[in-house]
């Protein structure tokens, strides 16, 4: 697993350097492993808006950039074909689970579910819906995190962060994301 993590964060910065963004995602996506990674990476910072005092619209030449909400990627291993978590996926899930009842206490957060595109659409629509849910069940149930603090949504294959020609790159677009909603 440590292993997989370093060679997907490799990637992820190659392709940052090389300024290649053929794929879905706008900008890379952090995978933290450690509650104090969560925490860092959910939690919203200051916005960068400039506007142009008076005018109602943005002077020219004056960019306006809005932050997105606040999300990150899991590398949460699941069976094959299947909405069931392997049991190496405790620790990060645990580790998730320690940041939401410390410096996320108030935080409400989406999990977002994605899947490669082997299958068809629909197939891994809900296989995606499917693995988010069983995350949130995770939390829930096992590790007393408030359900109406969790919302679940399913993306399928239409969202991959990196080439699904590869295992490689299909095993990165297997992944569930957090995305913060407050």
């Amino acid at each position: 697993m440590q292993h997989f993590i370093a060679t997907f964060k490799l990637t992820c910065m190659l392709l940052l350097i090389l300024g290649a963004n053929t794929y879905a995602a706008d900008t890379i996506l952090n995978f933290p492993t450690t509650a104090d990674g969560f925490i860092q990476h959910l939690t919203p910072k200051a916005s960068n808006s400039r506007q142009a005092k008076g005018l109602d619209k943005p002077k020219k030449g004056i960019a306006v950039i809005e932050e997105d909400q606040p999300k990150v990627g899991a590398l949460i291993l699941f069976d094959f074909d299947s909405a069931n978590i392997k049991t190496e996926s405790y620790a990060l899930l645990n580790e998730f689970a320690k940041a939401l009842k410390t410096g996320l206490k108030q935080a409400k957060f989406e999990i977002i579910g994605h899947t490669d595109n082997v299958g068809t659409e629909p197939y891994n629509l809900g296989l995606s819906i499917q693995r988010a849910k069983a995350v949130k069940d995770f939390l829930v149930k096992g590790l007393d995190i408030e359900t109406e603090r969790l919302e679940i949504t399913g993306y399928g294959e239409t969202k991959p962060i990196d080439s699904n020609a590869t295992e490689v790159g299909r095993a990165q677009n297997r992944r569930v994301e957090f995305m913060r909603l407050n």
